[in-house]
């Protein structure tokens, strides 16, 4: 039996009395002792560890677990908004969606959710590959996805799409876009505006703490730490929304009918230097291309009245001294300068009013040169503006040593020196407030998220160009040059313009190229308290008229009659009709009441304004307009592509032709 059996005291006798085997028990009984006080002495070890990874040390492996899974996830701030000088939003954030299928999750047949999606979005030929031969994970299905088609896709598939949110832009205006500019899919400013002012708009973004579980899948925690983003600054433009849509659209029609190659349109305030609305468009520029800003070129004749500045502030003309224009002809060395018309005599005033090229040619020799290079330079040309956001040109002015024999002369006729349009515009805003250049400025101030000013640009003076004296001189004689010279096309019935017109030969490859032409006005209005400043330029007219007084003109004065006409532009109701010489209006008399009252009609043949390219009805039916604003009648009229003649002040009581009469796009509504 066994040494525990019942044979077990016998054979502890019979151990007991051999010693090898007593010797061998006491062995094994010892053996069994250690054993078990190490086994014991493992136990108490494992136990007074796991109380200090328990109690002790508790804390520092919770925060190395933490270290080891935890993750911070960026939180993009909201974009600032772009706003008119009105309040009116420009350019506001948006959220965009990417949407994934995770093809192990979806309750749906693959093929049957990819057309789920399409039904929502179109789903690209490459995506739907993508999806099919996915063997797991994620799988990109569509991109710039609305809040509105993300939870239509949810609800349609359900199980199996996930959506990643993204800081995306709305423009809820179409107007001034090559302005605006665009965001990039970092979600960073790319052109324009949106590019110039990233520091403002951009924002601070947050973070929020996550954690990763066994799959490496995010989320987040109970009590997690966030740090909210901090939401960009708003932007307060000076541009006029209204002003720029009447701005682009009345250079679109101009360039339409004239076949011009691109063009500018500035409006500018021209007693605080705010620019109410700036168009450029260029068939061969860049998308992001202001050419108003970035593109000098030779001035032509609108320089002219900086030379009559120049003149009579130094003392040398005076306004009725007549000059010898010699029949319109002139030698200077080599070189002819010649006028359209081929007058005899010209007073001084009428030198501008006239446009003659030989008059100022010869009024130029009575300025030393570095004198006549300090008045132009001192209303601006040959340095920027200092607008400070967008990529500009300050043009070209060399320095009276630099000059030849002819410089003077050339000068004087707006050649030998290139300007940009803003350039040019700020120049004559300093002939129209009283001799004091004005640095431009798009920006009105900049607000925090709460509403909050946290900058504010003021006008800021430049310099004294010229005496109020002298300003209101020469804004004298621009009021001629539209009343009886050039520019007569640039007149309104309801208020005296002042201007210049100008038309210059184009340079290609360095030299002046055959039948190529840059037209180009630039005034202001009310002439007599001058609110606003408008250049009109078109490039490489190809309809066969190319006179700056013959298209630039009357694009100019459709813009200032539509300007004047809304709340944009604030004109004292005593200027109506203050020295104003209309052309008489070419539409029908019968609601004139035989009055022979006179309004604008346009310069060329209503069919060529009324161009389209097949694409819309050139014939629209008059609303009725009666019991409206000017301001809203004359916004309803653009939007139907018809011009504004306003008479009246307050509501519209009447109107020309009468409600219901069909139109062709591009002509004129009489509105009292």
């Amino acid at each position: 039996m066994t040494r525990f059996g019942i044979h077990g005291t016998m054979q502890a006798a019979e151990v007991a009395g051999d010693p090898r085997e007593a010797a061998l028990a006491r062995t094994h009984r010892l053996r069994h002792r250690v054993l078990g006080a190490a086994i014991t002495l493992v136990a108490v070890g494992y136990a007074v560890r796991l109380g200090e990874l328990q109690i002790v040390e508790a804390e520092q492996h919770l925060r190395a677990q933490a270290d080891q899974s935890a993750e911070w996830e960026s939180l993009p701030a909201p974009r600032g908004r772009i706003m008119d000088r009105r309040g009116r939003v420009l350019a506001a954030p948006d959220t965009r969606y990417q949407a994934f299928l995770a093809v192990d999750e979806l309750r749906l047949d693959r093929r049957a959710a990819v057309e789920a999606v399409d039904a929502v979005v179109p789903v690209a030929a490459e995506r739907r590959r993508a999806v099919a031969d996915a063997e797991g994970g994620w799988s990109l299905i569509a991109s710039d996805v609305s809040d509105e088609e993300r939870v239509r896709m949810q609800r349609t598939i359900g199980h199996g799409i996930h959506f990643e949110s993204r800081s995306a832009r709305d423009y809820p205006r179409s107007t001034g876009r090559r302005l605006i500019g665009t965001v990039g899919t970092d979600g960073r400013g790319g052109t324009g505006l949106e590019a110039a002012f990233e520091d403002w708009l951009a924002g601070q973004p947050g973070e929020a703490e996550v954690r990763l579980d066994g799959h490496r899948n995010a989320y987040r925690p109970p009590g997690g730490q966030v740090i909210e983003p901090v939401p960009g600054h708003d932007v307060v433009l000076t541009i006029d929304s209204e002003l720029q849509t009447i701005a682009e659209n009345e250079l679109a029609r101009a360039l339409s009918s004239t076949g011009a190659s691109g063009g500018d349109m500035v409006l500018l305030d021209p007693r605080t230097g705010e620019v109410l609305a700036l168009a450029s468009e260029r068939a061969d520029g860049a998308a992001d291309q202001i050419s108003a800003l970035a593109d000098p070129y030779e001035p032509g004749s609108t320089a002219k009245p900086f030379l009559l500045a120049s003149l009579l502030s130094e003392g040398l003309v005076d306004l009725d001294e007549v000059i010898d224009v010699e029949g319109g002809e002139l030698r200077l060395g080599s070189r002819l300068i010649t006028d359209v018309h081929g007058y005899d005599t010209l007073r001084v005033r009428e030198v501008i009013s006239k446009s003659s090229n030989v008059g100022a040619a010869k009024l130029s020799q009575r300025l030393s040169p570095a004198v006549q290079h300090r008045y132009l330079r001192d209303f601006g040309f040959g340095m920027r503006t200092q607008l400070g956001y967008l990529a500009e040109s300050p043009g070209r002015l060399s320095r009276p040593e630099a000059w030849t024999s002819f410089s003077p002369a050339s000068l004087a006729m707006g050649y030998e020196i290139s300007a940009t349009s803003l350039q040019l515009a700020a120049a004559y805003g300093a002939i129209a407030n009283g001799g004091i250049l004005m640095k431009p400025t798009l920006v009105r101030e900049v607000r925090d998220a709460s509403g909050r000013i946290v900058q504010r640009f003021d006008p800021e003076p430049v310099r004294r160009v010229i005496p109020e004296r002298v300003a209101d001189e020469v804004r004298g004689v621009l009021e001629e040059v539209v009343r009886d010279g050039t520019g007569r096309l640039a007149g309104m019935a309801r208020f005296a313009v002042a201007g210049k017109t100008g038309t210059a030969r184009l340079a290609v490859d360095g030299s002046y190229a055959i039948g190529r032409h840059r037209a180009s006005f630039v005034g202001f209005a009310p002439a007599d308290d001058p609110r606003i400043v408008i250049l009109t330029r078109l490039e490489d007219p190809r309809g066969g008229v190319y006179y700056g007084g013959a298209i630039a003109a009357p694009t100019s004065q459709a813009a200032l009659e539509a300007a004047l006409a809304t709340d944009g532009v604030q004109v004292d109701p005593r200027l109506v009709v203050s020295n104003a010489r209309p052309r008489p209006w070419a539409g029908p008399t019968d609601a004139d009441g035989g009055t022979g009252q006179a309004v604008f009609a346009a310069s060329v043949p209503i069919d060529s304004w009324g161009a389209n390219d097949g694409t819309e009805d050139p014939f629209v039916a008059l609303p009725d307009l009666t019991g409206l604003s000017a301001r809203a009648a004359a916004a309803r009229l653009h939007g139907l592509g018809l011009r504004v003649a306003w008479r009246g002040r307050g509501v519209v009581e009447s109107q020309s032709p009468a409600p219901g009469s069909e139109m062709a796009r591009g002509e004129t509504v009489v509105l009292k």
